[in-house]
């Protein structure tokens, strides 16, 4: 940690103190452990970036009550930039974890593609960003983040969120929405990495990891001698048990052939799913219930037509019927989703209690 890369040596830190550059751990032990929560620190963060980019048109002039901490927010996500930059620039420390860390990622579907249901209730819960990947190899992320923009950049980015957080004009009146999303997907990342490093510092050592290995092995091997056969996982539904109908797969053969068109093997004529679609559908109507799905979009359906109404005629006219004819296409699809898969297991679904 003494040799530092020449990098480090001539940047110039804002925020950063002389002990931490030396020692980022010993900023983000105190910084993770005493000062925030992740969940928080990404609030914080959010909170921000939303504030930036809303126009403060209500009666106080300020859309956001707790403008206040808008300065300490904005000190203390340059700090920890500044920090993951220190870290960045320590090639030689190995940040990666292998299949046996409680923490590492890999999906039943594709290498690089987040199970969210498993990462949700697993070890990495509150990791919701960041890439399998990313969470398998933090220095990933440090480098992919530092390649879009450089410290000095995302210190400029972080002054205009703050600025424009305090005015009336918002952050989106200077760049594309498009670039806007990327910079607000970049920093709730960064809460993650954070807390993802301070994870595998301090919170599991090579012994605790141990202690938790052993601990599941018990765990399985009880659960083997005495489990319950009705408590076994259900195994996936397939279109080749006839769980889907012919009837919604020449629905979708005659509105949704277009998912296909990354598949350069997709053939012109009768329909055929490729694994990938297949899957995603399946797993789509088995982890929320159709119902659930047709109620809440279509209550941001009519808020977003009940603003159309009130501004007027915008001048998208002919991309808003587009998207009015494929949502009218996508609510036929939830109803006869529900028609197709009310045989399935209920009891896991989203939202099937209301349905």
């Amino acid at each position: 940690m003494e040799n530092f890369h020449e990098a480090i040596q001539t940047v110039h830190f804002r925020y950063l103190k002389e002990d931490a550059i030396r020692n980022p751990f010993s900023f983000i032990k105190e910084f993770c452990t005493q000062e925030t929560e992740v969940e928080l620190f990404r609030d914080d963060i959010l909170t921000l970036v939303n504030a930036a980019s809303t126009e403060k048109t209500d009666s106080t002039e300020k859309f956001y009550a707790s403008h206040e901490n808008f300065v300490y927010d904005h000190k203390q996500i340059i700090t920890v930039i500044e920090a993951l930059w220190v870290l960045q620039h320590q090639p030689e420390l190995d940040l990666s974890i292998t299949e046996t860390h409680p923490l590492y990622q890999k999906s039943i579907w594709r290498s690089l593609r987040i199970d969210v249901e498993a990462r949700i209730n697993g070890h990495a819960g509150h990791y919701r960003k960041l890439e399998n990947q990313e969470i398998n190899n933090i220095h990933l992320f440090l480098k992919d983040f530092f390649l879009y923009r450089d410290l000095d950049e995302w210190r400029e980015i972080l002054d205009d969120l703050l600025s424009y957080a305090h005015h009336h004009e918002h952050y989106i009146d200077t760049l594309s929405l498009s670039e806007f999303i990327v910079i607000r997907e970049y920093l709730e990342k960064v809460a993650e990495a954070i807390f993802l490093i301070a994870d595998l510092r301090f919170n599991y050592a090579e012994e605790q990891i141990e202690m938790q290995a052993n601990k599941e092995s018990d765990l399985a091997s009880t659960q083997d001698t005495e489990a319950d056969p009705s408590d076994q996982p259900r195994s996936m539904p397939s279109l080749m048990d006839a769980n889907f109908t012919d009837g919604l797969i020449q629905y979708l053969n005659t509105f949704w052939s277009h998912l296909e068109t990354d598949n350069l093997d997709y053939p012109c004529g009768p329909v055929m799913f490729t694994e990938t679609l297949e899957t995603e559908l399946l797993t789509y109507f088995d982890s929320f219930h159709p119902k659930f799905l047709e109620r809440n979009f279509r209550r941001v359906y009519m808020g977003y037509l009940e603003h159309l109404f009130e501004t007027g005629t915008p001048y998208y006219l002919d991309e808003l019927k587009s998207f009015t004819s494929h949502m009218d296409t996508f609510f036929e699809l939830l109803n006869l989703a529900d028609h197709e898969t009310r045989h399935w297991p209920q009891e896991n679904r989203i939202g099937y209690q209301e349905a």
